[in-house]
């Protein structure tokens, strides 16, 4: 009689040896990086990802489940992973501090933030779509916690204009290490080339930051005291 017990079944792509599949899809990353940011998504083929990568095209499903997984992970990978909210301090100086440290921690992978600002410069002028769910999910609800923050610290009930200007000067310190890369490298390199100046960098945009609040609340703090001066300053009537 036939052996009526069932064989086992095989995948049909045996999935690499952990360190190889690693440096695989690592290869794959960063090729196409550099190609969507040269190209943009619709130029950039499967075949030339893989093929400057050195690997096979099915590797790309495999890992990445489709170019647009693959494109996805390109985008958001190398820039590191979004502060979950529940992990966000409610303290201003906590907050300030937190926020600059993980616009900052990607300056250490070196060369691959240029190509990291390219394809967000290229998106924005040929948008997927991730852009804006990155504007959505992730800068807005940042920035609207920053400004709430700021609102406690002054003892505002609701944000005025200059708490906005406020919050985005303080995100752009960090910022500009990304727009003014190309800047930094011909001015003064050190300040990001090692880990210790970019340690540095870091500490004082953090203290740059809280000068900046501190100059605020001194600013309103004058602006208030001067409201009732203005008011007993105006001309007497004759008698």
């Amino acid at each position: 009689m036939p052996d009526s017990a069932p064989k086992p079944t095989r995948p049909s792509v045996p999935p690499p040896p952990p360190t190889e599949g690693a440096q695989a899809r690592a290869r794959l990353l960063h090729a196409a990086l550099r190609l969507f940011a040269e190209n943009g998504f619709a130029k950039a083929s499967i075949r030339d990802i893989a093929q400057a990568a050195g690997v096979n095209p099915a590797s790309i499903s495999y890992y990445f489940g489709d170019k647009n997984g693959l494109y996805r992970a390109a985008f958001t990978e190398p820039m590191g992973s979004p502060i979950a909210v529940d992990a966000w301090p409610d303290t201003l100086p906590a907050f300030i501090e937190l926020l600059i440290q993980s616009f900052m921690q990607p300056l250490h992978e070196g060369d691959l933030v240029e190509l990291c600002m390219r394809l967000h410069f290229r998106e924005m002028l040929d948008p997927t779509g991730l852009w804006q769910q990155e504007l959505e999910c992730e800068i807005k609800p940042a920035h609207a916690a920053l400004v709430g923050l700021l609102c406690k610290e002054f003892g505002l009930k609701t944000a005025d204009d200059d708490v906005h200007r406020l919050a985005m000067a303080i995100t752009a310190l960090a910022l500009q290490y990304y727009v003014g890369r190309d800047v930094v490298q011909a001015v003064r390199p050190g300040l990001t080339a090692t880990p210790r100046g970019l340690a540095a960098t870091t500490s004082r945009l953090v203290d740059f930051a809280q000068f900046m609040v501190d100059g605020e609340r001194q600013r309103r703090a004058a602006a208030r005291a001067a409201a009732p001066a203005k008011k007993t300053s105006s001309p007497r009537t004759p008698e």
